[in-house]
């Protein structure tokens, strides 16, 4: 009886439990599904509503509203399915038709020569206009060691450059040094080639290609130092900026950057300051929150006895990867400029008869650190303004991908002022990007200049070719060179949107000096394009196309907010359109008028 009870009993409490589970069962699936959806639709920290969304995702190009949290982006889609996301805490933005977009992503960019850019403001179309700003600046800080001035163009003097006799005058007895708008020279006064040691018997630092300017009968310094090694050496002997001295003067710039609605940029290099010094100043200004972009930097290799550059840029990226400060290329300065006749053309210079150029860099040197850096696994990113230098970085690329064709390294030419037709092609063959400050592309008073240094044929069929390369299915990726320019100086990427889609001059700098349209006329491409090459594929030079460049949930929050749709006004206005936030990691970095 006993036995026959306990089996009564255990039977009974199994059937207890089943009848428990039948009702706790649907309780926990129903618990287990309202954290699923809470999870899904968190509340979020931004609501974006009633705008005028491209998202640069090709799956879904366009939308109404967005939501951010934390972070990241946790919906793009309709008004309706916004509000799912909205919370007691959520700040809900009406967009009101204003455009929303991803973070303008800047290709190729110098936030370390903000302190080379400072001095007096130089763009302008007189020597005498120079000399006065130049005074104007000298008299308001009497305590300065160095008079100092950015952005002469070349324009203003014959294509041997700017003497020294002229700034004598004004100032005898206090060094001099101007640097041209490109940053690729630079002119002094004689105090200043003084004080640095450069006389007749100084040699050259790269003869040819970076040197001082001489007088042919006496060899005496002109007071015209051309390229970065010689502008270094000078510096160097002056007033050498300190490493907290650029980055402070950088770290100003950054808050206007964000203000242009930038919030990602490719540092090309890093003249004023070793790299690593650099880089410990980005990522203490991130460690202070005072970093509003996200930084992906290279190593600058612009001296031929550096033979070994890629186990710099491996030393590099090793040490500094934070989340928003990164290295990830080697920098090659292949060549220098036209208007110094440093870039290396496949025809001789109109005006030097037989002259093609030489490169800053051996081109054996340049191919070989090309291919280690893919056998290494790290991008390159090279300076390339002259076609004949383009060819030769393609052909690098060219060895290093069959050699190599598993490597995961990216390879960028940078600026490609000009391509000839053969070479247009070959950026979608070899993957390469076509980087560009298209800004560069106006119809301003250079374009003559550069027509009779390198021949009118050349400049009217080679100059800026950008829908060249995508009509070939190139990938072009825009970014200013800031500071360093052509004509005018900014770091806008509506200033390059729009002259890359109209080829004519922007409005606040003056009257098109040569033609409407900038021939040629064909190579303008689409506002859908330069968006593109603005946004995702400028991102892909970064190498964060997975995290930034399109709005999509799970990406990074970095967006930004402009008054107007460019879909809607004449393409002339696009520069004038004011940016009204920038958002950055899902923080506002700028936010004006909204």
């Amino acid at each position: 009886m006993k036995k026959t009870a306990l089996i009564r009993s255990i039977l009974a409490g199994r059937t207890s439990l089943i009848n428990r589970a039948q009702f706790l069962l649907p309780a926990l699936l129903f618990c287990m599904v309202a954290a699923a959806d809470g999870a899904t639709n968190k509340e979020a920290d931004y609501v974006f509503k009633n705008g005028a969304v491209y998202t640069m995702d090709a799956s879904a190009p366009k939308a109404e509203a967005v939501a951010v949290t934390g972070k990241e982006i946790s919906y793009v889609g309709d008004n309706k399915g916004a509000e799912a996301h909205v919370g007691k805490n959520t700040q809900i933005i009406d967009l009101k038709g204003r455009m929303l977009l991803p973070g303008f992503v800047e290709s190729h960019i110098h936030p370390t020569l903000a302190i080379v850019a400072s001095g007096a403001d130089l763009p302008c179309d007189s020597v005498d206009e120079v000399l006065a700003r130049t005074k104007a600046w000298a008299d308001a800080h009497p305590d300065a060691k160095l008079i100092k001035g950015f952005g002469w163009r070349y324009t203003l003097f014959p294509t041997t450059g700017p003497t020294k006799e002229v700034l004598d005058k004004l100032f005898p007895d206090k060094p001099v040094m101007l640097v041209a708008i490109d940053a690729h020279s630079a002119w002094v006064n004689s105090k200043a080639l003084e004080m640095a040691g450069i006389d007749a018997k100084t040699p050259d630092p790269a003869p040819g290609v970076s040197y001082f300017q001489r007088d042919p009968k006496t060899n005496e310094p002109t007071g015209w130092v051309v390229e970065t090694l010689a502008e270094q050496a000078v510096m160097a002997k002056l007033n050498p900026p300190t490493p907290e001295a650029v980055i402070a003067a950088a770290a100003e710039k950054f808050q206007e950057f964000a203000a242009a609605g930038i919030t990602a940029a490719f540092d090309a290099g890093m003249g004023t300051i070793p790299t690593d010094r650099g880089l410990e100043g980005y990522q203490q200004l991130e460690k202070d929150n005072a970093l509003p972009l996200r930084i992906v930097a290279s190593y600058y290799w612009n001296d031929p006895a550096i033979t070994d550059p890629v186990s710099d840029v491996l030393a590099l990226r090793k040490k500094f990867h934070s989340e928003l400060v990164q290295v990830r290329a080697l920098k090659i300065m292949f060549d220098g400029g036209e208007a110094q006749h440093t870039a290396v053309m496949l025809q001789p210079y109109a005006d030097r008869p037989g002259f093609l150029g030489e490169y800053a860099i051996d081109e054996k040197l340049v191919k070989a650190a090309v291919l280690k850096a893919q056998a290494s696994g790290v991008d390159t990113h090279a300076h390339c303004y002259g076609d004949g230098t383009v060819r030769t970085y393609l052909d690098a690329v060219e060895e290093a991908r069959k050699a190599y064709p598993d490597s995961p390294s990216r390879h960028t030419s940078a600026h490609n002022i000009f391509v000839s037709d053969p070479d247009a092609a070959r950026f979608a063959k070899l993957n390469v990007t076509m980087q560009s400050s298209a800004q560069w592309a106006m119809p301003d008073p250079t374009i003559k200049r550069t027509a009779e240094i390198v021949g009118e044929d050349v400049a009217f069929r080679e100059f800026f070719r950008h829908n060249s390369v995508l009509k070939a299915n190139g990938r072009v990726a825009f970014g200013t060179d800031w500071p360093a320019s052509g004509y005018i100086v900014t770091y806008r990427p509506l200033d390059t949107i729009q002259v890359a889609v109209t080829r004519g001059i922007l409005s606040r700098f003056g009257k098109e000096q040569f033609a409407p349209v900038l021939p040629p006329e064909d190579e303008r491409i689409t506002l859908d394009q330069a968006l593109k090459a603005s946004t995702l594929d400028a991102a892909y030079v970064l190498g964060l196309e997975d995290r930034i460049g399109s709005l999509k949930a799970g990406k990074m929050a970095d967006i930004v907010v402009l008054e107007k749709d460019l879909y809607k006004i004449a393409p002339k206005d696009i520069s004038a359109t004011k940016v009204d936030l920038t958002m950055m990691n899902g923080k506002v970095t700028h936010r004006d008028g909204i």
